[in-house]
């Protein structure tokens, strides 16, 4: 929670400093026009262009997870959401990784983060499809969104199914672990537009929890 409020003073940061300079250049703008002075105007512009890009990297990080480079809960909100209720059609799998906690326990926690960090780049790799985002929800746990228009031929409970079975069979290495596996549990299940979220959210939740003790 630390590193979240810590990246997100970052952005706030630069933020700030991005509409200070706007400000300033605006201003100078208006003075140059005034003035007709074109080549305060051409340095004006080359610095709204050095902005903007700087803009668009900083839109990357607010919705980004530091961590894992996953899409955020914001994003999740702010693009899927509408005052707590899906705008869209699709489906949503809600992902918890098996024993983590023995994981961490075992390895300790920048094991434990290294886990996480591939898992997210595993899934953006299975599911490279167009329509399929990978948002870290908390801790462990993710969520896999499927739009319905985007993904409508893609035969999703399979797709799953197929991860599933794949990330299993891996096995990691690094210079002080030999050899480890690890799997995640998931519940699938498709949404509504206009459907709230903690309702499909408590369902999906269930549908994990039943595909974990049936895969023990």
């Amino acid at each position: 929670l630390q590193q979240d409020i810590d990246h997100v003073d970052v952005i706030v940061k630069k933020t700030n400093e991005n509409l200070n300079t706007l400000h300033k250049s605006t201003c100078d703008a208006q003075k140059a026009i005034k003035n007709k002075d074109e080549k305060s105007l051409e340095t004006i512009n080359n610095e709204l262009l050095k902005m903007q890009k700087q803009i668009d990297f900083l839109q990357i990080e607010l919705f980004s997870d530091p961590l894992t480079g996953a899409y955020n809960r914001k994003w999740f909100s702010d693009y899927y959401l509408k005052e707590d209720n899906f705008q869209t059609d699709g489906y949503i799998a809600f992902i918890d990784l098996n024993n983590f906690k023995i994981i961490n326990d075992s390895y300790g926690h920048i094991v434990g983060d290294q886990v996480l960090k591939y898992l997210v780049k595993f899934l953006k790799i299975e599911l490279d499809y167009p329509g399929v985002n990978v948002v870290r929800y908390a801790g462990d746990e993710f969520i896999v969104l499927f739009d319905k228009e985007d993904t409508g031929s893609l035969n999703i409970n399979k797709t799953m199914l197929d991860t599933q079975k794949k990330l299993s069979i891996q096995k990691l290495k690094s210079s002080k672990i030999k050899e480890l596996s690890f799997s995640f549990s998931y519940g699938l299940l498709n949404f509504k537009s206009g459907q709230e979220i903690e309702y499909v959210l408590e369902i999906v939740d269930e549908l994990m929890y039943k595909n974990k003790i049936d895969n023990r």
